[in-house]
């Protein structure tokens, strides 16, 4: 027993399985434990046990769903995605220039009065970036090609 409580003097700090093999044991040692405050005394205060969690259950019923929250633009969007539109907003659709001539020119939708339009010339790597006006009629590209919005309803 005496190795017992050399090897627990000496930690600087007592193991769980070294406390759990003092505790175990009967007789002198546990008194020893009760004076240092290891171990409570029998008879006296209990340890306090796990702290009680109090749980509320939810009925489905009262949450609210999606459709009924949002507003605007969103309930447009959540609308169209059910009805199966996956990319409302054509983001995912590289739109083919044309013939790109002044009397035919590559026609981009657009819900705005502008947009940004980057044309992929010919034997260069990077697009070209220009702004292309409503009001302004076909403009012309570094490479020649002529563009021109036309204006599509918004979501």
């Amino acid at each position: 027993m005496s190795s017992y409580i050399s090897r627990w003097l000496k930690a600087p700090s007592a193991s769980k399985r070294l406390i759990s093999h003092l505790t175990q044991r009967e007789g002198k040692l546990n008194s020893l434990l009760r004076r240092l405050g290891l171990q409570p005394q029998s008879g006296g205060r209990a340890a306090p046990g796990p702290r009680p969690i109090s749980t509320t259950q939810v009925q489905k019923s009262v949450l609210i769903d999606d459709d009924e929250l949002v507003t605007g633009i969103q309930k447009r969007e959540l609308q169209l995605a059910k009805q199966g539109c996956t990319d409302p907003w054509g983001v995912g659709k590289i739109i083919r220039r044309g013939s790109g001539r002044e009397n035919d020119p590559t026609v981009l939708p657009s819900a705005f009065d502008y947009r940004l339009v980057g044309c992929l010339c010919l034997d260069d790597r990077f697009a070209k970036w220009m702004w292309i006006e409503k009001d302004e009629g076909p403009k012309r590209c570094e490479c020649g090609h002529y563009f021109v919005l036309k204006n599509v309803s918004p979501i």
